[in-house]
């Protein structure tokens, strides 16, 4: 398998969208890596930064955040730390949508 080359950039590209009749939140999130979407959170339940930490956890599963520390609570470094400490620049964005479909 070809080595991954060097994470320099992360960015998270978020969608938000508030269900009236339950009151609850859903999102997706595009992943990108050096300017090249590697991957996506699908249809997911959560709010406020939910869905830098599911972008997180996917970024952590398919190795593109090596050393990350996980703990064993639950949670663990936070994706804008990681990439702090390491000197990787990261940015994300998230817009909130008025209806589903636009997830």
């Amino acid at each position: 398998m070809p080595r991954k080359p060097k994470t320099r950039v992360i960015h998270i590209s978020g969608r938000r969208w508030f269900e009236r009749r339950n009151g609850n939140t859903y999102h997706t999130a595009n992943i990108y890596v050096n300017g090249e979407c590697v991957g996506s959170v699908p249809f997911s339940y959560g709010y406020g930064s939910q869905f830098e930490w599911n972008a997180r956890q996917w970024l952590k599963e398919n190795g593109f955040l090596p050393g990350i520390e996980d703990h064993p609570n639950g949670g663990g470094d936070s994706l804008w730390r990681y990439c702090d400490t390491h000197g990787v620049k990261y940015t994300q964005e998230v817009v909130d949508v008025s209806r589903k479909r636009d997830l």
